[in-house]
């Protein structure tokens, strides 16, 4: 089911359970399993064996699973366990090999006398994804995802012009920069304007591809409606939680591939679960690659079981290795303070604490005027309420840019709930335009240009500052982070901020204590799953 609902279950859980039994050690377990569940967790760690009819060790009845030391509820286990099966056992998919080289030939002229080891990992992604069903590409910003997929479109466009292509994001601000991405990229890549017409496929939200119906929190398209489409690509894979990708492999059709593409370091899913996380980490153990470039240019055999159905792209080619993005997600990554710190050199990077609404006021002056008016920016917070909040930096930045208005032509508003009415979701940010004495929202929805009346959203607010959950998807010149000085936050993680900093093509300027950040360097989120 899309809707997971995992909040403020336990009430009823604990009741539902009290109906079956009195086992203080169910009872208990199950307390924690849903504790731990809704902090993301889809399991927990126990070695504690519990003899009762409602805990199973393989799936197969009751209502917990409980299995190589860990815990957890019967649905997560079973629905885990089939995506590890889908891409642990990736179907072969056979490859005319004549063809194959004619179309690369035409996509790109490559160097065939280039040294085997010398291995492309964009090409390689882009002819591996073709002999496989199941297929990760994760990379972080500027390693050129964006091009390897346009690769991905074009060859097999040209090996299948008749077979149906998805592209597809968890959320409308996704989907819609990975259309403009694919779109701009592919412009400059010297592509003839057959093959560029081939590229001309519309993306869209996971919810919408796979017809989801708000009245009875169904799906369309399931494993007895089948997706028409053969190939399904999704971007900002980290943002699938486990029933929705578990959905998504189950509406493909037998012979569909698809095609997770992402970034491993990146928050996880708001739900339960971190599948791209897991999933890179249990195709890695993978054999040491060939070169499919040069073996399928000079007609050398691979076999399917040389080809890994996992790539991550590592090469930058947006930032210089010492570019401060760069270096500042690399010490997240590495988790070295000290490579950090060593990026409040640049210019680029501007590390400070103000501490009071003054000083927040003077620094967020400066910053504004610090870049062209063309460039975009953004405030980006972890919480909603407080210090260094979303609420008090939009109440700052409305001051300095509106005065005393509380709207203004082309200011930035985000939707809070989902309205599949209207059409726009949680998360999606527009722009006010005045129009016929009433102000309407301008908002890119799936390429196209969409007005809606202000007053027909229900739940809205300004967005000069969003949450860093919120921001994922999207990419801005220029990013203050402002993180709350209370160091017991658990929210404060190393991926929190790697995916702040990650939204950043240009400059950083970050809000906080030196002993704030450390904590988040050191502190390691990984969630407890069936899955890794």
């Amino acid at each position: 089911m899309p809707d997971n609902r995992t909040q403020n279950m336990l009430p009823h859980l604990l009741r539902f359970f009290r109906s079956m039994t009195d086992d203080k050690k169910v009872l208990d377990i199950v307390s924690e399993i849903q504790i731990q569940l809704e902090q993301g967790h889809s399991a927990i760690f126990s070695d504690t064996t519990i003899d009762n009819d409602l805990i199973s060790t393989d799936g197969r009845s009751g209502y917990v699973v409980q299995s190589a030391g860990k815990v957890g509820f019967r649905r997560f286990y079973n629905q885990e366990l089939y995506i590890r099966e889908q891409f642990s056992n990736s179907k072969r998919h056979k490859i005319d090999s004549n063809a194959l080289v004619k179309t690369i030939k035409r996509i790109h002229t490559v160097d065939q006398n280039q040294e085997p080891e010398n291995i492309d990992l964009q090409w390689q992604a882009s002819l591996a994804f073709l002999t496989h069903s199941r297929f990760i590409l994760s990379g972080g910003p500027g390693t050129g995802k964006t091009t390897t997929v346009i690769r991905m479109m074009l060859l097999y466009l040209c090996l299948y012009p008749h077979n149906k292509v998805a592209l597809a994001a968890p959320t409308g601000k996704a989907a819609n920069r990975m259309m403009q991405s694919i779109s701009t990229m592919s412009h400059t890549m010297g592509l003839s304007q057959d093959l560029l017409d081939k590229l001309v496929v519309q993306s869209q939200t996971l919810h919408r591809l796979l017809g989801y119906n708000p009245q009875n929190n169904k799906l369309k398209y399931n494993k007895s409606n089948p997706l028409p489409y053969d190939l399904v690509i999704v971007d900002e894979a980290s943002m699938l939680d486990i029933s929705l990708t578990h959905a998504l492999l189950k509406a493909l059709k037998p012979n569909a591939q698809l095609v997770l593409m992402g970034d491993k370091n990146q928050l996880p899913a708001v739900e339960a679960g971190s599948v791209f996380a897991d999933l890179c980490q249990l195709l890695a153990h993978q054999q040491p690659q060939i070169n499919l470039l040069i073996n399928n240019l000079n007609n050398i055999p691979v076999k399917h079981d040389q080809i890994n159905n996992l790539i991550e792209l590592k090469k930058n080619y947006r930032f210089a290795q010492d570019s401060v993005v760069a270096t500042l997600t690399q010490a997240l990554i590495k988790q070295d303070f000290d490579l950090f710190k060593s990026n409040t050199d640049s210019s680029l990077f501007n590390w400070i604490n103000p501490k009071n609404n003054e000083d927040k006021s003077n620094e967020l002056k400066i910053w504004f005027n610090s870049f062209a008016k063309d460039e975009s920016s953004i405030l980006l917070s972890p919480t909603n309420y407080g210090d260094n909040s979303v609420e008090e930096l939009n109440q700052l930045a409305m001051k300095l840019l509106y005065g005393h208005h509380d709207k203004y032509e082309k200011m930035p508003i985000i939707v809070n709930k989902n309205d599949y009415t209207l059409g726009v979701f949680n998360g999606d940010i527009g722009h006010l335009q005045f129009l016929g004495n009433k102000w309407s929202v301008n908002f890119l929805i799936e390429g196209n240009i969409r007005s809606i009346y202000l007053d027909a959203i229900k739940s809205w607010q300004v967005a000069n500052a969003i949450s860093i959950h919120k921001s994922q998807g999207s990419e801005y010149d220029h990013v203050l982070i402002a993180i709350p000085n209370d160091i017991e936050l658990e929210i404060l993680t190393n991926s929190l901020l790697y995916t702040a900093i990650s939204r950043a093509k240009k400059s950083v300027t970050l809000w906080s204590s030196e002993a704030i950040i450390k904590k988040i360097i050191a502190t390691n989120d990984k969630r407890v799953t069936f899955l890794n």
